[in-house]
């Protein structure tokens, strides 16, 4: 079962991350994306397992940038999240299900994304081996990049009681930790930064 750091305001933080108008949080924003866009359309993938794929904001963001995702299935434990995902793109294969769930999963899916989750995960140790064993071809891993996410959260005046960390962050990693970590699980195929988020890709052993 997973275990997370879910909180009644999880959505509504979510949501704003989006909304927000800032040009510079937008510009941001949208440098990560385009990184994982390029990605994307470099491995098109035609099967895709989106992990903790909250209210569907990867399709609008690859949308805005003329791709579609082939073969999406994301997974979230949060039932709003899903409504909305399904709200604004109906028939899309968006599921309230844990990880762990064989339920209408395929064997292998060629990619396997986790965008902005295994920092939210109690013992994120646990999830990289069933993240794995779904990959049929590649895993794309995404986090915040530490120490620059939590001071850039400072700089904004967010979580100034907590010194910036996000209430859900529990677990802390930068390009060479995070590294690390990965790879005691999957071969590391690339790592960079994209300020403020670290960007992996991995390949199954």
């Amino acid at each position: 079962m997973t275990a997370t750091t879910i909180r009644e305001d999880t959505t509504a933080r979510h949501v704003s991350k989006y909304d927000n108008p800032n040009p510079v949080h937008q510009f941001v924003l949208g440098r990560f994306y385009n990184a994982v866009a390029d990605f994307l359309r470099e491995s098109a993938p035609t099967s895709v397992l989106d992990f903790g794929c909250g209210e569907g904001f990867i399709i609008d963001q690859m949308a805005k940038r003329n791709l579609t995702i082939d073969g999406y299935t994301g997974l979230d434990l949060r039932s709003d999240a899903v409504n909305a995902a399904r709200g604004r793109h109906p028939g899309l294969d968006v599921r309230v299900q844990d990880l762990f769930d064989d339920t209408g999963l395929e064997p292998k899916y060629e990619l396997v994304m986790a965008l902005e989750v295994l920092e939210h995960l109690i013992e994120p140790e646990r999830f990289m081996p069933r993240l794995v064993s779904l990959a049929g071809e590649r895993l794309l891993l995404t986090v915040p990049h530490e120490p620059w996410f939590q001071l850039s959260n400072l700089v904004r005046g967010r979580d100034l009681i907590r010194l910036g960390n996000h209430p859900e962050h529990i677990n802390h990693w930068n390009t060479k930790t995070f590294a690390s970590f990965v790879s005691d699980f999957a071969e590391v195929e690339s790592v960079r930064s994209v300020f403020p988020f670290v960007i992996l890709t991995a390949r199954p052993r």
